[in-house]
């Protein structure tokens, strides 16, 4: 039997001198990182605050909200809640009011903040959704600390504000001489970026001015290899601060995105894509942008169904949609289209979205706004409104610009117009609208015409028993009792136009005629 070893333990950690500091990090409970609907991270930082002990007790709170949203909210959603919360921050500078805790909050404040609001913060609609933003948060408070409102101030969390919370402003659709130049120019820039993008393993034409010198092409040309090998170049390459330098001297363009405009959508292509598209599907821009690179489902005779996401529909999110399906001319050859012009960027991002684009800080998905390149759109292509001033373009509103041909289309048939909604919410959103206003005035306007025209027709009848046949009599003359037109015609048979139990001779449109007092 053989003897064992002799253990050995680690010496024990001498006892720390008391004179001693420890530095210790400590997590500022102020700021903190939210994941969103893309897979990154925002960094919520309420540190730079007035009040520091009432943010951070508020801080967690606000965290909890933005939790409520769901596992992976939208960023500007998130920044938004900030931004609104932020805004009683703003009140209590102004009055220079201090709370140090949850505590010192009361009902006077509240309503004292309700009614800065009134003076400060525009609609009533706007002033709701800001106070909003607190009562949710101390809402939260609530649930998690009891006790630390007083009573009075968890009964004035029950609602939002006092009197009339107004009401929003629909959308607009743009008018129909609008719409055909918007689809002009964003099939002109369409087809512009497919002449100009390579497909596949495609390299593009140089630019012009490019063979002047050999030198130059030389740098041109290792420019374009790093981008076919990793799919962009920055500007502090080596190869193209080269090319860079020899261009200036040559005054040939220079500009990071030209070469890269050979390989990917830039933003003014999306925003040519997002504007077609939504004005021949009516989609809503944040679905359109979020669509997916395997969207299309079921090609069958020239039709084709676009599968997307609505976040919004609760649920239910995912949805199709059935559409024309063929050439370029069609939403799903103008789909297939941009499947074909952003598979080499997908390749090289690993991203399964349709949109993927280069921008000033390279290859990325769209975001979740879709607006890059707007601005350039309408200025390149020299869109007006219908005054003649440069049109402000707002993507949500060519859904509505969709709808509003798809009523004119169905002749105001809402079981036909409503498509993806109750009829309800179809006329109420999209039907009543600004932009169909002289539609339904004009169709009230035949209506009348029609109901009139019949009225003043002459009609002959003609009957076989004597006693239906009514000699017409002037009506009875008129009293100080007869305040009322038609106030003394008690019924068919109680007519103020023949004796009481026979049958009225006039028809009701024609009573209108009757002398009034």
């Amino acid at each position: 039997m053989s003897r064992g070893r002799r253990a050995t333990f680690p010496p024990q950690p001498e006892a720390p001198d008391k004179s001693t500091v420890t530095a210790v990090i400590v997590a500022d409970p102020r700021r903190f990182a939210v994941r969103v609907d893309t897979g990154g991270e925002i960094i919520v930082d309420l540190s730079s605050w007035s009040n520091p002990s009432f943010v951070a007790e508020i801080a967690p709170l606000m965290r909890e909200r933005i939790r409520q949203m769901g596992p992976t909210p939208i960023g500007r959603s998130v920044q938004r809640k900030v931004l609104n919360l932020r805004r009683f921050w703003s009140f209590l500078d102004d009055r220079k009011i201090v709370p140090h805790g949850l505590g010192d909050i009361t009902v006077e404040l509240i309503n004292d903040y309700e009614t800065w609001l009134e003076q400060n913060a525009g609609s009533r609609l706007f002033q709701r959704h800001l106070l909003a933003a607190l009562i949710s948060v101390l809402r939260i408070a609530v649930e998690d600390r009891p006790g630390a409102l007083t009573p009075d101030v968890v009964s004035r969390l029950r609602y939002l504000g006092h009197g009339d919370s107004g009401g929003s402003r629909p959308r607009d659709a743009y008018s129909s001489g609008i719409a055909e130049a918007l689809r002009a120019a964003a099939r002109a820039q369409i087809i512009e970026a497919r002449q100009r993008i390579a497909l596949g393993d495609d390299v593009p034409l140089p630019p012009p001015g490019m063979d002047t010198c050999a030198r130059l092409r030389v740098h041109h040309d290792v420019v374009i290899a790093e981008i076919v090998r990793s799919g962009q170049i920055e500007t502090r390459h080596p190869a193209f601060k080269r090319f860079v330098n020899l261009a200036a001297y040559r005054k040939v363009d220079r500009r990071i995105e030209v070469p890269h405009r050979g390989f990917h959508l830039t933003p003014i292509d999306l925003a040519a894509f997002m504007t077609l598209l939504s004005l021949e599907t009516g989609m809503e821009m944040e679905c359109l942008v979020r669509l997916k690179a395997d969207c299309l489902r079921n090609p069958t005779k020239g039709y084709v169904e676009i599968e997307y996401y609505k976040r919004r529909a609760r649920g239910s999110e995912w949805k199709r949609l059935r559409v024309r399906d063929g050439s370029s001319a069609t939403p799903g050859g103008l789909v297939r289209m941009a499947i074909a012009l952003t598979e080499r960027a997908r390749r090289h991002t690993g991203s399964d979205r349709l949109w993927v684009l280069w921008t000033i800080d390279g290859l990325r998905p769209a975001n979740e706004e879709g607006g890059q390149g707007i601005a350039t759109f309408v200025d390149r292509y020299h869109l007006v409104d219908d005054d003649g001033a440069p049109l402000r373009l707002r993507l949500s509103r060519l859904r509505k610009t969709h709808k509003a041909e798809w009523y004119r289309r169905t002749n105001g048939q809402l079981e036909q117009f409503a498509v993806g909604h109750s009829i309800g919410v179809a006329a109420r959103h999209y039907a009543d609208i600004p932009a169909l206003r002289h539609v339904h005035e004009q169709t009230l306007a035949a209506a009348f015409h029609d109901a009139l025209d019949a009225a003043l027709k002459p009609r002959i009848a003609t009957s076989e028993r004597k006693d239906l046949v009514v000699e017409r009599q002037e009506p009875p003359p008129a009293t100080e009792e007869q305040d009322v037109w038609l106030a003394r015609c008690g019924g068919f048979y109680e007519s103020l136009f023949t004796e009481a139990g026979k049958p009225c001779p006039t028809p009701f449109w024609g009573a209108s005629n009757a002398r009034m007092p």
